[in-house]
Order: structure tokens, then sequence, then C-alpha cells
């Protein structure tokens, strides 16, 4: 019984007002055989019933306002009960009763769920947030689902209105979507919905990719034309566009200096993408921990100058030709470095 299967997992569940439910991504989870991290609650008192659980965190405001307790490993998220018909996709429209186990599926996503199908509630309700037109695509990737018919014809309707989102919402949602290991589907689908333009500028074509497990800044490597512009409108990280420029940077230049400089899990990535393109692959050397053989002190005293810049390209030289097998021993080493 799913009541109890919740109940087995967020034991505080049981310390709730009678009929209280529980909604959406928990339910679906179980349903699916996967193990759910956090649990959507709904019920008068919202506020309340949190406090019965722990420390409660405020989110969100108004009608979105959500109350959230975590304990241990688990999320427990408090609202209002809500029309289950405001919801975005039947499969998140289930609820169960905590006390007589009941479900309610008005939405007919039980069945959803068993054809493996991202369906909509009603297209009035992408109007409500259009996050949820990225969502879908989200959700039929980390489930291996297919996106109703009905569903994508709406999302193509308004998919332009998804810049209307606020920045790191859709960031998150795109992350999630290139975080599956399914890139080619991804990249299909965010076609099949016309996100692809209104988020990248341009129409996607899945058929020039090959299947390759891809990783997250790997599949924005692939797909972006303006790295820094994408990042700069959706909020991203200076960590995360140095790393999809590295590896735009390798796909032209796979030198070994290149690699060397891009860093060991950088630089591991590219055989991927290379696969993903059908280009020949390439070996990764293992010179990760490759070190100069002679240190500052070493170069200065052999090539007769004080510490500054010149010393230091001096040193980088070394590396280079460490690098490229050019110099092997100490005693190689000190003869490139005299000769310089």
């Amino acid at each position: 019984m799913l009541r109890d299967e919740l109940l087995r997992r967020f034991p505080a569940l049981a310390t709730l007002p009678p009929h209280t439910e529980v909604v959406g991504g928990a339910v679906r989870d179980l349903m699916l055989h996967v193990e759910p991290a956090d649990v959507d609650v709904e019920c008068d008192e919202p506020l309340g019933c949190a406090s019965r659980v722990g420390k409660v965190i405020t989110l969100g405001r108004g009608d979105l306002q959500v109350y959230r307790v975590v304990l241990e490993d688990r999320i427990y998220d408090f609202s209002r009960r809500m029309d289950l018909g405001r919801r975005d996709f039947t499969m998140n429209a289930i609820a169960i009763d905590l006390t007589s186990g009941e479900m309610r599926d008005p939405f007919d996503g039980v069945a959803d769920i068993e054809r493996r199908s991202v369906r909509m509630i009603s297209p009035g309700n992408f109007q409500d947030d259009p996050l949820r037109m990225l969502r879908a695509v989200r959700l039929a990737v980390q489930f291996d689902f297919a996106v109703d018919p009905e569903t994508i014809a709406a999302i193509r309707r308004r998919a332009g209105q998804i810049v209307t989102v606020a920045a790191e919402r859709v960031r998150y949602e795109l992350d999630a979507v290139f975080s599956m290991n399914r890139f080619r589907r991804a990249v299909a689908l965010l076609h099949e919905t016309a996100l692809d333009e209104t988020l990248f500028g341009y129409a996607f074509d899945a058929e020039r990719f090959h299947d390759a497990v891809v990783s997250m800044a790997g599949s924005y490597a692939l797909l972006l034309r303006d790295p820094r512009g994408f990042g700069k409108r959706w909020k991203w990280s200076g960590a995360l566009l140095r790393e999809v420029l590295t590896l735009q940077g390798l796909m032209r230049d796979a030198s070994v200096i290149a690699l060397y400089d891009a860093g060991e899990p950088i630089a591991r990535q590219l055989p991927a993408l290379l696969q993903t393109v059908g280009r020949d692959p390439v070996t990764i050397p293992d010179i990760f921990n490759t070190r100069s053989l002679l240190d500052g002190h070493e170069i200065a005293a052999l090539a007769g100058i004080e510490e500054g810049p010149r010393l230091g390209a001096i040193k980088r030289a070394l590396l280079e030709a460490q690098l490229r097998g050019d110099v092997r021993t100490r005693k190689e080493a000190e003869k490139f470095v005299s000769m310089r």
C-alpha cells in the first residue's frame, strides 16, 4: 500500500492531523520504484503541520508559500491544500490520504505512469508557471518517458514565455536536463517542444549527434554558440563558464599542452564529446601529475637570472618540453635551461 510505503520512508508523516495528503513526486516515484528523497504534503494548516515535524524553513510567498522541514536525509515540504487540477502533469496530480490510504487520481495519472507518458492537465497551467514547459522535458528525460503529443503542441505554442521565468529557475531545470546522461534524447525533446530556439537561439538537430554519456558542461559545450552570453543571461557560475569554454577549446585543440592546462577532470570528458559529434576519438595521456624537473632556484642558477617573468617563462617552457616528451631526464632539463 502506498500509504505504508510513504510512512516507512518518511516516518514523521505519522504525526500529522487526520486526512493530511501526500501529493506529487513521492507518490510518482514510488510507483516507478524510485526512492524519493522529498515529500510534498498538503494540509489545512501547513505551518502548524510543519511545526509538528521539526524546525521550519519558509520558502516562497502567497499561494506558493511552502514550509520545509529537513530531517536527516529527508525533506518534507508543506503547503495549503490545492486543487489537483492546478498541478503541472497528471503523474504529479495523484494524492494519497495518510489516514485512509485512499488514492485520488482525477486525471488518470496512474495510467499515464503505466504508459510512460508526460501529459499536461491543462494548457492554462503553463500560463500559471511557464517553467512547467521545461519541466516536461526534464521529467521525460529523467524517467525515459514520452511527452504526450497534445502537451508538446501546447508547449510549442507558448515556448517563448519561458524567458519570463526567473533565470535561476530556468538554469536549475536546464542543468537537470543535461545531468541525466541522455544528451541526444534531451536535444530531441528541446527541439520537439521548440524550447531550443527560445533558449539557445537556433533549432537543434538531434540527428547530427551520436549516443554517448555526456556531462552537463559537455552538453552546453556541444550546443552553445555564445557561452558567455548564455551564461550571463541564465546566471551561470564562473566555474561552469570556464569549464564549457575549456571543453570547446579542447575540441579545437587537443594537444598535450591544452589537455594538461585543462586539468584531468575536464580533459577526461573530451573523448565522449568527440564521440557524440562523430569525430575520431583521442586517448588522454597520463600527464596530469607532471611537474617541472627543476625548481625555480635551480632554473635561476642555471640561467643566471633573478626571479621574475623570465624565470616563469623558462619554467613553463621546460614543463611544456617535458609534456611533449622532448625532455625526459634531469640532465636533459639542465641542458634545456642552460640553452635559454
